[in-house]
Protein backbone atom coordinates (compact mmCIF):
# COMPACT_ATOMS: atom_id res chain seq x y z
CA UNK A 1 0.00 0.00 0.00
CA UNK A 2 1.89 3.28 -1.28
CA UNK A 3 2.48 5.73 1.63
CA UNK A 4 0.12 8.87 1.54
CA UNK A 5 1.93 11.96 0.13
CA UNK A 6 2.19 14.68 2.71
CA UNK A 7 -0.09 18.05 1.77
CA UNK A 8 2.21 21.27 0.60
CA UNK A 9 1.42 23.82 2.82
CA UNK A 10 -0.43 26.94 1.53
CA UNK A 11 1.98 29.53 1.35
CA UNK A 12 0.34 33.15 0.03
CA UNK A 13 2.26 36.44 -1.41
CA UNK A 14 0.31 39.35 0.47
CA UNK A 15 0.88 43.07 -0.49
CA UNK A 16 -0.93 44.66 2.36
CA UNK A 17 -1.46 48.47 1.72
CA UNK A 18 1.23 50.77 2.86
CA UNK A 19 2.82 48.50 4.14
CA UNK A 20 5.86 45.46 2.09
CA UNK A 21 5.24 42.25 0.74
CA UNK A 22 4.74 39.57 2.93
CA UNK A 23 4.75 35.93 3.07
CA UNK A 24 1.59 34.21 4.89
CA UNK A 25 0.74 30.51 5.86
CA UNK A 26 -1.06 28.81 8.98
CA UNK A 27 0.23 27.43 11.31
CA UNK A 28 -0.61 23.30 11.77
CA UNK A 29 -0.49 23.23 15.37
CA UNK A 30 -1.90 26.65 16.71
CA UNK A 31 -4.17 27.33 13.58
CA UNK A 32 -2.55 30.95 13.71
CA UNK A 33 -1.56 32.94 10.67
CA UNK A 34 2.27 33.56 10.43
CA UNK A 35 3.79 36.36 8.56
CA UNK A 36 7.27 36.86 7.41
CA UNK A 37 8.88 40.20 5.84
CA UNK A 38 10.26 39.43 2.50
CA UNK A 39 12.07 42.61 2.71
CA UNK A 40 11.90 42.97 -0.99
CA UNK A 41 10.00 44.41 -4.02
CA UNK A 42 12.00 41.90 -6.38
CA UNK A 43 9.25 39.49 -8.05
CA UNK A 44 11.68 36.84 -8.83
CA UNK A 45 13.33 36.97 -5.15
CA UNK A 46 9.82 36.95 -3.45
CA UNK A 47 9.37 33.66 -5.43
CA UNK A 48 12.41 32.17 -4.54
CA UNK A 49 11.70 32.89 -0.75
CA UNK A 50 8.13 31.58 -1.15
CA UNK A 51 9.41 28.33 -2.64
CA UNK A 52 12.16 28.22 0.26
CA UNK A 53 9.40 28.53 2.71
CA UNK A 54 7.07 25.57 1.40
CA UNK A 55 10.53 23.89 1.51
CA UNK A 56 10.70 24.22 4.66
CA UNK A 57 7.44 23.89 6.14
CA UNK A 58 6.97 20.02 4.46
CA UNK A 59 10.40 19.04 5.85
CA UNK A 60 8.75 19.67 9.22
CA UNK A 61 11.46 22.78 9.77
CA UNK A 62 10.55 25.58 11.82
CA UNK A 63 10.15 28.75 9.58
CA UNK A 64 8.41 31.27 12.32
CA UNK A 65 10.04 34.63 12.69
CA UNK A 66 12.68 34.33 15.57
CA UNK A 67 12.85 37.37 17.68
CA UNK A 68 14.56 39.99 16.42
CA UNK A 69 17.76 41.76 17.81
CA UNK A 70 18.18 45.36 16.99
CA UNK A 71 22.17 46.87 16.71
CA UNK A 72 23.64 48.00 13.51
CA UNK A 73 24.44 44.66 12.23
CA UNK A 74 20.40 43.65 12.51
CA UNK A 75 19.49 42.78 9.17
CA UNK A 76 18.16 45.64 6.75
CA UNK A 77 15.00 44.07 6.35
CA UNK A 78 14.25 42.89 9.83
CA UNK A 79 15.24 46.68 10.39
CA UNK A 80 12.09 47.80 7.73
CA UNK A 81 9.61 45.69 9.68
CA UNK A 82 10.17 47.22 12.87
CA UNK A 83 10.29 50.54 11.55
CA UNK A 84 7.18 49.89 9.76
CA UNK A 85 5.53 48.39 12.84
CA UNK A 86 7.13 51.08 15.72
CA UNK A 87 6.64 54.24 13.64
CA UNK A 88 5.07 54.21 10.47
CA UNK A 89 1.94 52.76 11.69
CA UNK A 90 1.29 56.43 13.69
CA UNK A 91 1.05 58.00 9.76
CA UNK A 92 -1.59 58.74 7.81
CA UNK A 93 -2.25 55.96 4.78
CA UNK A 94 -0.83 57.93 2.47
CA UNK A 95 1.99 59.19 4.28
CA UNK A 96 3.36 55.83 5.04
CA UNK A 97 2.82 55.02 1.70
CA UNK A 98 5.12 57.35 0.24
CA UNK A 99 7.66 56.51 3.03
CA UNK A 100 7.41 52.83 2.03
CA UNK A 101 8.07 53.18 -1.44
CA UNK A 102 10.68 55.95 -0.95
CA UNK A 103 12.63 53.63 1.02
CA UNK A 104 12.22 50.50 -1.50
CA UNK A 105 13.71 52.43 -4.82
CA UNK A 106 16.70 53.09 -2.11
CA UNK A 107 16.90 49.76 -1.23
CA UNK A 108 17.17 48.44 -4.63
CA UNK A 109 19.55 51.14 -4.94
CA UNK A 110 21.81 50.45 -2.79
CA UNK A 111 21.51 46.87 -2.13
CA UNK A 112 21.80 47.16 2.10
CA UNK A 113 22.55 43.69 3.73
CA UNK A 114 22.31 45.25 7.77
CA UNK A 115 21.32 48.32 8.96
CA UNK A 116 24.85 49.74 9.23
CA UNK A 117 25.29 49.31 5.55
CA UNK A 118 22.95 51.84 4.91
CA UNK A 119 24.02 53.98 7.60
CA UNK A 120 27.55 54.64 5.63
CA UNK A 121 28.88 57.97 4.30
CA UNK A 122 29.86 56.63 1.08
CA UNK A 123 26.64 54.67 0.50
CA UNK A 124 24.55 57.68 1.02
CA UNK A 125 26.39 60.11 -0.92
CA UNK A 126 26.42 57.34 -3.55
CA UNK A 127 22.28 56.70 -3.55
CA UNK A 128 21.92 60.64 -3.50
CA UNK A 129 24.37 60.49 -7.33
CA UNK A 130 22.03 57.83 -8.32
CA UNK A 131 18.92 58.73 -7.59
CA UNK A 132 19.93 62.02 -9.46
CA UNK A 133 20.69 60.15 -12.31
CA UNK A 134 17.76 58.25 -12.30
CA UNK A 135 18.92 54.81 -11.23
CA UNK A 136 15.27 53.02 -10.66
CA UNK A 137 13.25 55.36 -12.20
CA UNK A 138 12.05 52.87 -14.93
CA UNK A 139 10.38 50.38 -12.06
CA UNK A 140 6.82 51.78 -11.51
CA UNK A 141 3.98 50.45 -9.22
CA UNK A 142 3.96 46.33 -8.92
CA UNK A 143 7.48 46.07 -11.35
CA UNK A 144 5.83 48.25 -14.58
CA UNK A 145 8.39 49.43 -16.65
CA UNK A 146 8.25 53.34 -17.57
CA UNK A 147 11.28 55.66 -18.94
CA UNK A 148 10.80 58.21 -16.96
CA UNK A 149 14.51 59.49 -16.94
CA UNK A 150 16.32 61.57 -14.18
CA UNK A 151 15.22 62.64 -11.21
CA UNK A 152 14.26 66.58 -10.44
CA UNK A 153 16.44 67.61 -7.28
CA UNK A 154 13.46 68.27 -5.46
CA UNK A 155 12.24 64.26 -5.59
CA UNK A 156 15.84 63.35 -4.90
CA UNK A 157 15.58 65.64 -1.48
CA UNK A 158 12.18 63.97 -0.58
CA UNK A 159 13.64 60.27 -1.14
CA UNK A 160 16.88 61.49 0.70
CA UNK A 161 14.34 62.59 3.51
CA UNK A 162 12.88 58.99 4.02
CA UNK A 163 16.41 57.58 4.29
CA UNK A 164 17.79 59.86 6.50
CA UNK A 165 14.22 59.94 8.59
CA UNK A 166 14.55 56.17 9.07
CA UNK A 167 18.21 56.31 10.25
CA UNK A 168 17.52 59.34 12.56
CA UNK A 169 15.07 57.19 14.27
CA UNK A 170 17.40 54.21 14.34
CA UNK A 171 19.61 56.45 15.90
CA UNK A 172 17.57 58.50 18.26
CA UNK A 173 14.38 56.40 19.18
CA UNK A 174 15.65 53.06 19.39
CA UNK A 175 19.65 53.04 19.91
CA UNK A 176 20.46 50.73 17.44
CA UNK A 177 22.95 53.59 15.79
CA UNK A 178 25.48 55.30 17.53
CA UNK A 179 25.57 57.93 14.70
CA UNK A 180 24.13 58.74 11.24
CA UNK A 181 26.32 60.33 8.54
CA UNK A 182 26.35 63.72 7.51
CA UNK A 183 24.95 64.06 3.71
CA UNK A 184 24.97 67.28 1.62
CA UNK A 185 22.00 68.25 0.52
CA UNK A 186 21.00 68.29 -3.14
CA UNK A 187 20.46 72.01 -3.97
CA UNK A 188 17.28 72.75 -5.16
CA UNK A 189 15.50 76.11 -5.83
CA UNK A 190 12.58 77.35 -3.85
CA UNK A 191 9.26 76.25 -5.72
CA UNK A 192 7.62 79.82 -6.39
CA UNK A 193 4.01 78.33 -8.06
CA UNK A 194 2.51 75.09 -7.36
CA UNK A 195 2.54 72.38 -10.39
CA UNK A 196 -0.39 73.48 -12.22
CA UNK A 197 -2.69 76.39 -12.56
CA UNK A 198 -6.37 77.24 -12.25
CA UNK A 199 -8.23 76.39 -15.25
CA UNK A 200 -10.62 78.67 -17.14
CA UNK A 201 -14.42 77.44 -17.95
CA UNK A 202 -13.86 77.14 -21.51
CA UNK A 203 -11.32 74.66 -20.75
CA UNK A 204 -13.15 72.96 -18.29
CA UNK A 205 -16.27 72.93 -20.60
CA UNK A 206 -13.43 71.21 -22.91
CA UNK A 207 -12.43 68.61 -20.25
CA UNK A 208 -16.33 67.66 -20.22
CA UNK A 209 -16.31 67.10 -24.26
CA UNK A 210 -13.44 64.82 -24.05
CA UNK A 211 -15.20 62.60 -20.98
CA UNK A 212 -16.97 59.98 -23.73
CA UNK A 213 -13.80 59.62 -25.60
CA UNK A 214 -11.93 58.13 -22.42
CA UNK A 215 -14.73 56.48 -20.43
CA UNK A 216 -17.48 55.24 -22.95
CA UNK A 217 -20.77 56.00 -22.97
CA UNK A 218 -22.33 54.14 -20.35
CA UNK A 219 -19.93 55.54 -18.06
CA UNK A 220 -19.62 59.24 -19.43
CA UNK A 221 -22.31 61.36 -16.98
CA UNK A 222 -21.15 59.05 -13.93
CA UNK A 223 -17.72 60.75 -14.91
CA UNK A 224 -19.19 64.59 -15.82
CA UNK A 225 -20.88 64.93 -12.10
CA UNK A 226 -17.64 63.80 -10.23
CA UNK A 227 -15.81 66.76 -12.34
CA UNK A 228 -18.73 68.90 -11.89
CA UNK A 229 -17.91 68.10 -8.13
CA UNK A 230 -14.16 68.81 -8.32
CA UNK A 231 -14.95 72.07 -10.18
CA UNK A 232 -17.63 73.56 -7.61
CA UNK A 233 -16.34 71.96 -4.03
CA UNK A 234 -12.44 72.82 -3.53
CA UNK A 235 -12.76 69.15 -2.30
CA UNK A 236 -9.06 66.88 -3.27
CA UNK A 237 -10.53 63.76 -5.09
CA UNK A 238 -10.16 61.55 -2.09
CA UNK A 239 -12.00 63.55 -0.18
CA UNK A 240 -14.34 63.62 -3.06
CA UNK A 241 -14.68 60.52 -3.19
CA UNK A 242 -15.37 59.95 0.41
CA UNK A 243 -18.26 62.47 0.27
CA UNK A 244 -21.66 60.21 1.48
CA UNK A 245 -24.85 61.43 2.09
CA UNK A 246 -25.76 60.05 6.32
CA UNK A 247 -22.42 58.09 7.10
CA UNK A 248 -20.42 60.34 9.81
CA UNK A 249 -17.15 58.24 9.33
CA UNK A 250 -17.07 60.16 6.02
CA UNK A 251 -17.35 63.29 5.08
CA UNK A 252 -21.14 64.41 5.15
CA UNK A 253 -23.34 67.38 3.97
CA UNK A 254 -25.70 69.24 6.46
CA UNK A 255 -28.87 71.00 5.97
CA UNK A 256 -29.71 71.87 9.54
CA UNK A 257 -33.34 74.68 10.08
CA UNK A 258 -31.94 78.21 10.92
CA UNK A 259 -28.79 77.12 9.49
CA UNK A 260 -26.36 77.68 6.44
CA UNK A 261 -25.32 74.24 5.37
CA UNK A 262 -22.14 72.92 5.96
CA UNK A 263 -19.94 69.83 5.22
CA UNK A 264 -18.54 67.87 8.31
CA UNK A 265 -15.34 66.44 8.02
CA UNK A 266 -14.22 63.89 10.28
CA UNK A 267 -10.78 64.09 11.61
CA UNK A 268 -9.40 61.08 9.79
CA UNK A 269 -9.87 62.23 6.29
CA UNK A 270 -7.97 65.27 7.49
CA UNK A 271 -4.05 66.03 6.68
CA UNK A 272 -3.67 67.76 10.39
CA UNK A 273 -6.27 64.55 12.08
CA UNK A 274 -8.67 67.37 13.55
CA UNK A 275 -12.43 67.35 12.99
CA UNK A 276 -13.55 70.22 11.19
CA UNK A 277 -16.76 71.77 9.48
CA UNK A 278 -16.63 74.17 6.52
CA UNK A 279 -18.98 76.22 4.39
CA UNK A 280 -20.87 73.93 1.81
CA UNK A 281 -20.41 76.05 -1.27
CA UNK A 282 -23.44 76.92 -2.82
CA UNK A 283 -22.62 75.71 -6.37
CA UNK A 284 -21.48 72.57 -4.64
CA UNK A 285 -25.18 72.88 -3.09
CA UNK A 286 -26.58 73.35 -6.23
CA UNK A 287 -24.93 70.12 -7.42
CA UNK A 288 -25.74 68.15 -4.84
CA UNK A 289 -29.44 68.66 -4.51
CA UNK A 290 -29.53 67.22 -8.60
CA UNK A 291 -29.92 63.99 -6.99
CA UNK A 292 -33.83 63.55 -5.94
CA UNK A 293 -34.53 62.87 -2.45
CA UNK A 294 -35.34 59.38 -2.60
CA UNK A 295 -31.38 58.58 -4.32
CA UNK A 296 -30.02 60.40 -1.53
CA UNK A 297 -27.83 57.42 0.77
CA UNK A 298 -24.45 55.58 0.25
CA UNK A 299 -21.91 57.64 -1.95
CA UNK A 300 -22.43 60.77 -3.66
CA UNK A 301 -19.98 60.40 -6.22
CA UNK A 302 -20.05 56.93 -7.89
CA UNK A 303 -17.72 57.37 -11.00
CA UNK A 304 -18.16 53.81 -13.45
CA UNK A 305 -16.01 51.45 -14.23
CA UNK A 306 -13.84 51.83 -17.44
CA UNK A 307 -14.64 48.01 -18.37
CA UNK A 308 -17.97 49.07 -19.34
CA UNK A 309 -16.42 50.85 -22.73
CA UNK A 310 -14.91 47.66 -23.41
CA UNK A 311 -17.98 45.72 -23.06
CA UNK A 312 -16.23 43.33 -19.60
CA UNK A 313 -17.34 42.66 -16.53
CA UNK A 314 -16.47 45.19 -13.71
CA UNK A 315 -14.08 43.44 -11.28
CA UNK A 316 -14.35 46.37 -8.65
CA UNK A 317 -17.31 48.39 -7.68
CA UNK A 318 -15.73 51.25 -5.92
CA UNK A 319 -12.35 52.75 -7.76
CA UNK A 320 -9.65 54.00 -5.62
CA UNK A 321 -8.34 57.82 -5.36
CA UNK A 322 -5.30 56.92 -7.22
CA UNK A 323 -7.22 55.34 -10.45
CA UNK A 324 -9.76 57.96 -10.49
CA UNK A 325 -7.00 60.46 -10.66
CA UNK A 326 -5.01 59.12 -13.75
CA UNK A 327 -8.13 58.97 -15.59
CA UNK A 328 -8.64 61.97 -14.95
CA UNK A 329 -5.62 62.90 -15.87
CA UNK A 330 -6.00 61.33 -19.23
CA UNK A 331 -9.15 63.36 -19.82
CA UNK A 332 -7.44 66.35 -19.22
CA UNK A 333 -4.83 65.40 -21.82
CA UNK A 334 -7.45 64.49 -24.01
CA UNK A 335 -8.98 67.87 -23.89
CA UNK A 336 -5.34 69.64 -24.61
CA UNK A 337 -6.02 71.54 -21.67
CA UNK A 338 -1.79 72.54 -20.38
CA UNK A 339 -1.38 73.62 -17.23
CA UNK A 340 2.03 73.68 -17.25
CA UNK A 341 4.56 73.68 -20.07
CA UNK A 342 6.92 70.97 -21.19
CA UNK A 343 10.69 71.95 -19.50
CA UNK A 344 13.70 70.61 -21.74
CA UNK A 345 12.71 67.25 -23.43
CA UNK A 346 9.67 66.07 -20.98
CA UNK A 347 6.46 66.38 -21.50
CA UNK A 348 3.47 68.74 -20.28
CA UNK A 349 1.35 68.46 -17.89
CA UNK A 350 -2.28 68.62 -18.59
CA UNK A 351 -5.02 69.59 -16.72
CA UNK A 352 -5.66 67.49 -13.25
CA UNK A 353 -8.36 66.71 -10.08
CA UNK A 354 -5.88 69.32 -8.10
CA UNK A 355 -6.04 71.88 -10.64
CA UNK A 356 -9.90 71.98 -10.39
CA UNK A 357 -9.34 72.43 -7.04
CA UNK A 358 -7.42 75.52 -7.66
CA UNK A 359 -9.96 76.70 -10.26
CA UNK A 360 -12.44 76.51 -7.36
CA UNK A 361 -10.34 78.82 -5.37
CA UNK A 362 -9.33 81.09 -7.99
CA UNK A 363 -13.35 82.06 -8.66
CA UNK A 364 -13.79 82.46 -5.13
CA UNK A 365 -11.02 85.19 -4.78
CA UNK A 366 -12.11 86.84 -8.08
CA UNK A 367 -15.54 87.14 -6.64
CA UNK A 368 -14.42 89.29 -3.55
CA UNK A 369 -14.32 86.58 -1.00
CA UNK A 370 -11.55 87.34 1.84
CA UNK A 371 -8.51 85.44 1.57
CA UNK A 372 -9.59 84.09 5.37
CA UNK A 373 -12.91 82.84 3.86
CA UNK A 374 -11.14 81.31 1.00
CA UNK A 375 -8.54 79.36 3.33
CA UNK A 376 -10.95 78.24 5.48
CA UNK A 377 -12.58 76.22 2.62
CA UNK A 378 -9.82 74.94 1.36
CA UNK A 379 -8.71 74.30 5.02
CA UNK A 380 -5.24 76.07 5.59
CA UNK A 381 -3.88 76.56 8.60
CA UNK A 382 -1.92 79.57 6.75
CA UNK A 383 -3.62 81.84 4.08
CA UNK A 384 -0.40 82.13 2.65
CA UNK A 385 -0.45 79.10 1.52
CA UNK A 386 -3.40 79.67 -0.14
CA UNK A 387 -2.09 83.41 -1.56
CA UNK A 388 0.99 81.37 -2.75
CA UNK A 389 -0.77 78.21 -4.18
CA UNK A 390 -4.42 78.64 -4.81
CA UNK A 391 -5.69 82.70 -5.05
CA UNK A 392 -2.07 84.40 -6.07
CA UNK A 393 -3.18 86.53 -8.68
CA UNK A 394 -1.44 88.24 -11.14
CA UNK A 395 1.22 90.68 -12.38
CA UNK A 396 -1.29 92.42 -14.40
CA UNK A 397 -3.61 92.94 -11.54
CA UNK A 398 -1.00 93.98 -9.22
CA UNK A 399 -0.05 97.11 -11.79
CA UNK A 400 -3.85 98.23 -12.09
CA UNK A 401 -3.72 98.81 -8.67
CA UNK A 402 -0.99 100.55 -8.19
CA UNK A 403 -1.38 103.06 -10.99
CA UNK A 404 -5.22 103.49 -9.92
CA UNK A 405 -3.86 104.14 -6.32
CA UNK A 406 -0.99 106.64 -7.89
CA UNK A 407 -3.98 108.42 -9.98
CA UNK A 408 -2.09 107.73 -13.34
CA UNK A 409 -2.87 106.73 -16.61
CA UNK A 410 -3.87 102.70 -17.17
CA UNK A 411 -1.39 102.78 -20.74
CA UNK A 412 1.15 105.55 -20.47
CA UNK A 413 2.98 104.72 -23.42
CA UNK A 414 -0.44 104.38 -25.64
CA UNK A 415 -1.06 107.88 -24.55
CA UNK A 416 2.24 109.23 -25.52
CA UNK A 417 2.19 107.96 -29.55
CA UNK A 418 -1.13 109.49 -29.19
Amino acid sequence: MSQKKPKVPKVRVVRPSGRGIELRYTDRETKKEIRLATGTTDESAIEDQKKQLEAKLLLGIDAKPKKRVGGPHMPWADFRERFRELHLHALREDSREAVEVRLNVAERIAKPRTLSDMANAETLHDLQVKLLEGAESTVGPKGKKRNRGPRSPHTVKSYMVAVLTALNWARDEMQWLQSVPKVRKVKVSKLKHAKGRAICEEEFDRVLEKVKDVVGAEAEESWKYLLRGLWESSLRIDELLHLHWSDGQYIVPQWSKGKLPVLLIPAPMQKNDTEESIPLLPTLEAVLLETPKAQRFGWIFNPLSLQTKLGRKVRHQRPSAEWVSRILCRIGAKAGVIVQAAKGEGKPKFASAHDLRRSCAERLANAGVPEREVAKVLRHADVETTRKYYAPGTVQESAGIIRKQLNVPRYIAKSESS
